[in-house]
C-alpha cells in the first residue's frame, strides 16, 4: 500500500536551477500560488521545450495514459478490463493519421513538438521522482515521441464523435422497426434557439426518417454495438462597462483525475498566451487570449463520423472489399496486445477504402469500416492552432481557423479592437443526409462523400446588432443551410437561460462579476414545466400529494441546498426511466445502463419532445408508438417510493447535494483499491443539473453522482486583460501528494474564480516557485 511519504516522495523538484545542452537562450518557468506555470523565454522552441519539461513535471502519468489509450496499450497497464477498447483502437490506427498529421506540419510546429519532446524527455532522463502510479505499476514510462503529442490530442478528440449513436439506432431500428424509431426521433424542437442568428428561433419541420431507418435495418443484421457539451458567449462592448466585448464560458466533459485540462502562460518575443492547453500537446489551443484576441469553444455537435458497411470475402491471398461491381484486396496486418497478467491477444487491422473495418460479423463475411475527417489522411489543423495563437485580430483569427480539423467546434471571439463574432471551424463532409441515421452501404456510390464544406460558406456572424451571441451545442443554422450537419443537436435550455441573464442585466452595466453569475445559473427550464404539470394533477395518494406541494413556491433554481430540486432531481431520474421502458422496448436497459449512444438518443430527442408536449398541452397529439398519457404519474409514485428511501423519512433534511454530488475515480482505482483513498480527492457536492448553465450532468445509472460538468470556466477582458478569471476542478497538479492537487476544487463547486495572471509583475509578487533551464555553458555564470 501506499504511505504519505510515497505520496511526497513523488513530488517533482519545480525550483532547482536545470542545465540542458538542447536548450538555446533558456527559459523560466514561475508557479504562481496556484501551482500554474507561467513561461517566459527569448526563444520559441525554449519555450515549447519548457511547456513539455513543466507539463511532465506534472501531468506525466496522464500524458503517458492518454498515449497508451490511444494506442490501444491501456491493457498493458490495467489488464483484459480495457481489452475490447485497446481491440477497438488499434484498428482506428490513429498512429497512423498522428504522424501524417505532423509530417504534414509546417517546419516552424514539427519543431516546436520537437523542442516539447526534448523538454519531457529531458524531464524524464533527470528527474529522480517519478509520479507515484508507476510505484503501483511497477513499470516506467517509455520516451516520449513527437507524434506522441499528436496523439494525445486525437484521443480526447477525433477518438471521440457520433459514430457510437448511429450504431446504437441501428440496433434499436432491429428491435422495435423503423417506424417505432421514427416515431420517437423527431430531431430538433420547434420555437427551440438557434446559434445564427443570435437570438433566432427554429421554425423548421421536425423530423421523418422512415426511408433511412427501413434501409438501416436491411443492412446491420448481425452488427453489434461497440463502444460533450459547453457554454460560450460574447457581449458586445455596447453592454458592456468597459466599452469592449466580454468572452466567456466553460467546457462539459467527464470529471476526470487529474482534470483534462492544464492552465498554463507563455510568452516569447513573438508569443503571449494564456489558456488551457492538453496536457502531452504543445501550444494552448482554445478558452485562451493573447495580446489582441480572445476565444472560447464550445463543440459543434456536427456529425462527421460515418459508418459503413463492407462486403468482405476471404481468400488465400488476404481479404477482398467490394467496391460497386469490383472486389478489391484490402490491405491487412496482425498486431498483438499484450494484457497485464493475461495472454497476448491478436488483432487482425483491415483497411478498405480510406476506411478501417473496426468491427466484423460473426459470419466474417461483413465488415463496419469508420471514417472521419480526422483519420483518413494528413490534415493541417497544426498549424492552425499555431496561426491562432500569433493572431492579432478577429479577422486574422477567423482566417487561421480556417485550416481546422477536428472535431468540428462553435467559435466564439473577441478582440482589442471591439469586434466580436462567431465561426463554426472544422472539416465536415458532403453527403448524403441517410449516412446521419446509421451505417450505409459502402459498395454504393451514392453513399460516397463528396468533399467538404468550404470555409467560406460555413455559418458565422461578426458584430450582430442584438449585441451577444450564445452558443450552448444547440442548433447552429436553421434548415435552409444547404448541408447536413446532424440529426442530433443539444436542447436550447442553457442557451435560453444565459440568453434571459443577458438581458436582465441593464446595457452598458455589464462586467466580469456578471459573467460570473451566469456560469452560476442554476434554473432549470424543463423543470418549471414538469413541476407545473404536477401542481396540475389530480393526486389521491397523501405522500405524493405533500411532495408536489413542496415544489409550489420552488423558482426552479438546482441549487445544492434546495429541498424541491432534491424532489424534482429524482422525478426528472425516473421520468427519463419511464419514458425509457415506454418508448425503447428491450432496449430501455441500455439507456439506464449507460451504453455508448443510447442515453444520448433519449436525452436528445424523445425526453424534449416529451416536455415540449408537456408544456404546450399536446401530448394527445404525440406521433409516438407509446401511449405517453401515464408517463409522469409513474414517474411520480417511483420518486416518492426512492425519496423515502434513499433520504430518509425527515422530509426537512432532504436536499440536492445529499445526492448530487462527485465521485471522482483515478484510472488507477479499480486496479489497486486499496490505495484508492489516496489517489483520488474528496468529493463536493454541486448545484445544476444537465439542463442548467451550472451543468452538472448524470448518467440514469449513476444515481446523481455529477459525472460530467463544467472542466474549466473563463472569462476574457480585452479592455484589461488582468482583469480575466479562470477555475478547474480540482487544479494544475496531477500527483495526489500535491497541495495543488485540488486547491481549486471548492472554490469551482461555488462557481468562484481565481485572477488568471498576466502582467510579469503581479505573476513574480505571486510566485510560489521559479526554475531556471539554462544551457550548460551559462552554469559559471549563473553560480557566480
Amino acid at each position: 500500500m501506499l504511505t504519505e511519504q510515497d505520496l511526497k516522495n513523488s513530488l517533482p523538484d519545480t525550483a532547482t536551477t536545470q542545465y540542458f545542452s538542447k536548450l538555446k537562450a533558456g527559459a523560466i518557468i514561475v508557479r504562481d500560488k496556484w501551482g500554474i506555470p507561467h513561461i517566459k523565454s527569448d526563444s520559441l522552441e525554449d519555450l515549447f521545450f519548457a511547456q513539455g519539461f513543466s507539463t511532465a513535471q506534472d501531468r506525466l502519468f496522464q500524458m503517458d495514459f492518454d498515449r497508451m489509450r490511444c494506442l490501444g496499450r491501456l491493457s498493458e497497464y490495467l489488464g483484459k478490463e480495457t481489452l475490447d477498447q485497446d481491440i477497438l483502437m488499434r484498428r482506428r490506427n490513429l498512429l497512423e493519421t498522428s504522424k501524417s498529421d505532423l509530417s504534414n506540419a509546417s517546419k516552424i510546429c514539427k519543431d516546436a513538438f520537437h523542442a516539447y519532446s526534448n523538454g519531457v524527455n529531458a524531464f524524464l532522463e533527470t528527474t529522480e521522482n517519478l509520479p507515484v502510479e508507476y510505484k503501483l505499476l511497477g513499470s516506467n514510462p517509455e520516451p516520449w515521441e513527437d507524434w506522441h503529442s499528436v496523439l494525445v490530442y486525437k484521443v480526447r478528440n477525433t477518438a471521440e464523435g457520433s459514430f457510437q449513436g448511429k450504431l446504437w439506432l441501428s440496433k434499436l431500428v432491429n428491435e422495435i422497426g423503423p417506424a417505432g424509431v421514427a416515431s420517437i426521433t423527431p430531431g430538433y424542437q420547434p420555437e427551440s434557439l438557434l446559434t445564427l442568428p443570435p437570438g433566432g428561433i427554429y421554425k423548421g419541420p421536425q423530423l421523418s426518417a422512415i426511408d433511412e431507418l427501413n434501409s438501416i435495418a436491411s443492412i446491420t443484421d448481425g452488427l453489434k454495438s461497440t463502444e460533450g457539451g459547453s457554454n460560450g458567449w460574447v457581449i458586445s462592448g455596447d453592454n458592456t462597462i468597459s466599452g469592449l466585448p466580454l468572452l466567456a464560458g466553460d467546457s462539459h466533459r467527464g470529471l476526470e483525475v487529474p482534470n483534462v485540462y492544464y492552465q498554463i502562460h507563455l510568452s516569447a518575443p513573438d508569443l503571449e498566451i494564456v489558456g488551457f492547453s492538453i496536457p502531452g500537446m504543445p501550444f494552448v489551443l482554445h478558452f485562451c487570449h493573447n495580446e489582441n484576441v480572445a476565444w472560447g469553444m464550445t463543440h459543434g455537435g456536427v456529425d462527421t463520423q460515418d459508418l459503413f458497411v463492407e462486403q468482405l470475402r476471404r481468400s488465400k491471398t488476404g481479404v477482398d472489399y467490394l467496391s460497386g461491381d469490383e472486389w478489391i484486396s484490402a490491405n491487412t496486418r496482425e498486431e498483438i496486445v499484450k494484457v497485464k497478467d493475461g495472454s497476448d491477444v491478436k488483432v487482425e487491422v483491415i483497411r478498405t477504402d480510406n476506411r478501417y473495418i473496426i468491427q466484423e460479423s460473426e459470419r466474417s463475411d461483413v465488415g463496419l469500416s469508420l471514417m472521419d475527417p480526422g483519420s483518413c489522411g494528413a490534415t493541417n489543423w497544426i498549424d492552425s492552432a499555431y496561426k491562432a495563437m500569433l493572431a492579432r485580430s478577429a479577422d486574422e483569427l477567423e482566417n487561421a481557423l480556417n485550416g481546422w480539423t477536428d472535431r468540428v467546434n462553435n467559435y466564439p471571439y473577441a478582440d482589442c479592437e471591439g469586434n466580436f463574432g462567431y465561426s463554426l471551424k472544422g472539416k465536415i463532409p458532403i453527403r448524403n443526409e441517410a449516412n446521419g441515421w446509421g451505417p450505409v452501404r459502402a459498395d454504393l456510390h451514392q453513399n460516397k462523400w463528396r468533399g467538404f464544406i468550404k470555409s467560406s460558406e460555413m455559418p458565422r456572424v461578426r458584430n450582430p446588432k442584438i449585441g451577444f451571441i450564445v452558443t450552448c451545442n444547440q442548433r447552429v443554422v436553421d434548415e435552409t443551410f444547404p448541408y447536413y450537419l446532424t440529426h442530433m443537436f443539444g436542447t436550447d435550455y442553457r442557451a435560453r437561460r444565459i440568453i434571459k441573464k443577458i438581458k436582465e442585466t441593464k446595457l452598458e452595466n455589464i462586467e466580469t462579476p456578471i459573467m460570473s453569475l451566469i456560469h452560476a445559473d442554476c434554473k432549470s427550464i424543463p423543470a418549471e414545466t414538469v413541476v407545473k404539470a404536477l401542481l396540475s394533477m389530480r393526486i389521491d395518494d397523501e405522500k405524493s400529494d405533500q411532495i408536489i406541494k413542496m415544489m409550489s413556491s420552488w423558482n426552479y433554481d438546482m441549487n445544492a441546498n434546495s429541498q424541491p430540486a432534491a424532489i424534482y432531481g429524482v422525478i426528472n431520474r425516473f421520468l427519463s426511466i419511464v419514458l425509457a421502458e415506454k418508448a425503447y422496448g428491450k432496449l430501455s436497459q441500455d439507456i439506464i445502463d449507460g451504453i455508448p449512444g443510447a442515453e444520448d438518443h433519449m436525452r436528445r430527442q424523445i425526453k424534449p419532445d416529451y416536455i415540449r408536449r408537456l408544456s404546450t398541452g399536446s401530448l394527445h397529439d404525440a406521433p409516438y408508438h407509446f401511449n405517453p398519457s401515464s408517463v409522469l404519474t409513474e414517474s411520480l409514485q417511483r420518486s416518492v417510493e426512492y425519496l423515502y428511501n434513499r433520504l430518509g423519512p425527515d422530509i426537512d433534511t432532504w436536499r440536492w447535494g445529499n445526492l448530487h454530488k462527485t465521485a471522482y475515480q483515478h484510472p488507477l482505482s479499480k486496479l489497486f483499491p486499496l490505495d484508492a483513498d489516496k489517489l483520488t480527492p474528496p468529493n463536493v457536492e454541486t448545484s445544476g443539473d444537465s439542463d442548467t448553465p451550472f451543468a452538472s450532468g448524470s448518467s440514469i445509472s449513476s444515481e446523481f453522482i455529477t459525472e460530467t460538468g463544467p472542466v474549466n470556466r473563463y472569462i476574457h477582458d480585452p479592455s484589461d486583460w488582468t482583469n480575466s478569471r479562470w477555475i478547474v476542478p480540482l487544479g494544475s497538479s496531477g500527483h495526489p501528494g500535491s497541495i495543488h492537487f485540488s486547491d481549486q476544487q471548492v472554490m469551482w463547486s461555488k462557481v468562484e474564480t481565481i485572477p488568471q495572471l498576466w502582467n510579469w509583475k503581479e505573476i513574480n509578487l505571486n510566485a510560489e516557485t521559479k526554475q531556471h533551464l539554462l544551457k550548460p555553458d551559462l552554469r559559471t555564470t549563473d553560480n557566480s
